[in-house]
């Protein structure tokens, strides 16, 4: 046998235990708590095959960087390219315009290999309520590999000439241990960092790659031991899968025993003659197709089951049989008919492969997010869903112009009211005063008073700003917008209030004494506080309950929990030290008992979790002048 590797059916079958511990964690079998792990045996393969690879074409002096990223061109792009292009069908029926709008710059990422920058960016980690909104998610793992081969072949290499052949396997191992203490520090420190960025990756990828250094120093086994160690690596792989889940620590120390069994399983598949029990077992045809098919499976399951719950279907019974069943066709159709072909296409080199693959790819992928980008996703798809309606409906875009603009005193542009030659007030605040807009603008028409607007993005009213925060914005800006002001007879105040709720944040009290500062003057203020967040799912529901004649959405389950404000919120320090300020809570006309609404007369007020749109804020308004009069008046 040679010392390099011959072809192991048994591979495959790692590559199929690994394919099904994801595809069943993905189908919602509770049983399978850990089967994200599948991914990190993924990775431990592809460390050991792309390193074999490289030695071997190194020790025989015909590597070539070129040939290298045209197999990996040839293997990896098309068939995922496939994927991006034909979910993009179902996701412009499917997906409501701001999931449209994600998907869209997901699919660039995905062709771009940043897939898991953008998801580390965009999401609360890979275990967040969020994550059912993203149908390529799973193109997180295709980036940190593709990053992988950007570097590795290089340094291997490098590591190989300087050390002559000697000593390399001790390198790599101290270079194992270090990036092995570099995930466990991250995934206790920065958990979605850990568990999307390669840093805390390249260790599999680096058992794996070790494991093909040494490869040729393998022993062979005798028949009780590479039984006994097939079934030890099989056991480090399953238990993890069975008894980790997405609250434990990942990927550092519990990352590390599925990548030893996968390690083991190599190790004990290397004599074709005399291989373990397990590699014997999933070395089956049965097994060694799941794996032939697994790229394809791993790209096509997860778009499959995500649309279903997408459109509010549960994941089990007959409809996951059947998105399993389509899952398995799609990898199949996948593998004999993109796969298979691509492979034996003649590229005679990299420039071919550029031009005949992934510039083409490229063109298309890139017309695909740009359309969906100008467009906003399309949002008049959903007729149903007009206060969605991003170029007309959102706040932050309704008033670019004063929104973010850093700008004082430009009332001609930012004014809210009635137009007039005096100015009565000032709005001052974040986002919450920018959404808080058009809720104003209804009470200060009414009112019959000229309002100008300055808020600027997670920039509350303070007069001093901490080291806690960072503004794009120069600190200067808040002292000299309170500055202008309080030269008017109203000043309104508005600002996410949660997020400096509690006495240990470093900005309690620098908001509070800011207060103290205002009410200090002969002046007339005004504290907005606004409706209680929800989550991304429940207003998903809502939006599904308007546009599906077969979902419906439960009268309790329409609504919101009314948050109950612990006695240090800031809120009810304000009203203890300030009580003379006019305190117009919008709670009071939306909530009732310990509900809040989310809609008037069945318009979904909100824009996001947490902030209103436009015409919702304007509604609110209304209905607020209705129940309790203006208080401007």
């Amino acid at each position: 046998m040679s010392k390099f590797l011959t072809y192991r059916p048994d591979i495959d079958g790692i590559r199929a235990l690994a394919v099904l511990l994801v595809f069943f964690f993905h189908a919602k079998f509770s049983a399978i708590s850990g089967g994200f792990i599948g991914v990190d045996v993924f990775f431990v393969l592809s460390g050991f095959l792309i390193s074999l690879n490289i030695i071997k074409d190194v020790k025989e002096g015909k590597f070539s960087y070129r040939r290298f990223y045209l197999r990996r061109i040839k293997r990896l792009v098309p068939a995922l390219v496939v994927l991006l292009v034909l979910t993009t069908i179902p996701a412009y029926f499917i997906l409501f315009s701001d999931d449209f709008e994600l998907f869209s710059r997901n699919l660039i990422h995905a062709f771009l290999s940043t897939s898991n920058f953008f998801l580390w960016s965009n999401t609360a980690g890979y275990f967040s309520p969020r994550i059912d909104f993203f149908p390529l998610l799973h193109t997180w793992s295709l980036a940190v590999e593709e990053q992988f081969y950007f570097i590795w072949p290089a340094l291997l290499i490098m590591f190989y000439t300087h050390t002559k052949g000697k000593q390399l396997e001790k390198l790599l191992f101290i270079l194992l241990i270090s990036l092995l203490g570099l995930s466990i520090y991250l995934a206790n420190y920065n958990p979605s960092f850990a568990y999307f960025l390669l840093p805390a990756r390249a260790f599999e990828l680096m058992m794996g790659a070790i494991v093909a250094v040494i490869y040729h120093k393998i022993p062979k086994l005798k028949p009780f031991t590479a039984h006994a160690l097939s079934l030890a690596g099989l056991t480090l792989i399953l238990m993890p899968a069975f008894i980790i889940s997405k609250q434990d620590i990942f990927p550092g120390v519990n990352a590390f025993y599925p990548c030893l069994g996968t390690v083991l399983l190599l190790i004990t598949g290397k004599d074709l003659a005399a291989r373990g029990i397990v590699n014997e077992v999933i070395s089956h045809r049965s097994f060694a197709f799941i794996g032939l098919i697994s790229y394809s499976l791993y790209l096509w399951h997860w778009p499959i089951f995500i649309y279903i719950q997408y459109l509010g279907l549960e994941l089990s019974g007959v409809i996951r049989i059947a998105a399993m069943l389509l899952s398995f066709i799609l990898a199949f159709l996948s593998w004999r008919f993109v796969e298979q072909p691509v492979r034996h296409i003649n590229l005679p080199n990299l420039s071919s492969a550029m031009k005949k693959i992934v510039l083409p790819s490229f063109v298309i992928l890139t017309t695909i997010y740009a359309v969906i980008d100008i467009k906003n996703g399309f949002p008049e798809r959903f007729n149903e869903l007009a206060e969605f309606d991003k170029k007309n409906n959102f706040p932050s875009t309704v008033r670019k112009k004063c929104f973010d603009a850093g700008l004082i005193g430009n009332v001609d542009q930012c004014w809210l009211g009635i137009k007039k030659d005096s100015i009565d007030g000032m709005l001052i605040g974040d986002s919450f005063a920018n959404h808080s807009a058009s809720f104003i603008d209804v009470l200060a028409k009414d009112a019959g008073l000229l309002i100008h607007d300055s808020s600027s993005g997670g920039h509350p009213i303070l007069t001093r700003l901490t080291a806690e925060n960072t503004y794009d914005l120069p600190p200067v800006y808040a002292e000299e917008r309170l500055d202008y002001a309080l030269q008017f007879e109203h000043i309104i105040l508005a600002t996410n209030w949660d997020t400096y709720k509690s006495p240990e944040n470093i900005n309690y009290e620098w908001l509070l004494k800011t207060i103290e500062k205002i009410t200090k003057h002969d002046i007339k203020v005004s504290v907005i506080i606004s409706l209680p967040a929800t989550t991304r799912k429940h207003l998903h529901q809502l939006k599904l309950a308007k546009t599906s004649p077969i979902i419906s959405v439960e009268k309790k389950d329409a609504s919101l929990s009314k948050p109950i404000f612990l006695e240090s919120h800031i809120v009810l320090e304000m009203k203890r030290r300030y009580p003379n300020i006019n305190y117009i809570d919008l709670r009071d006309v939306m909530c009732k008992d310990s509900r809040c609404a989310m809609t008037v007369n069945d318009t979904i007020v909100y824009r996001n979790p947490n902030h209103l749109n436009t015409s919702g804020a304007a509604m609110i308004g209304e209905k607020y002048l209705s129940i309790l009069g203006n208080p401007f008046k």
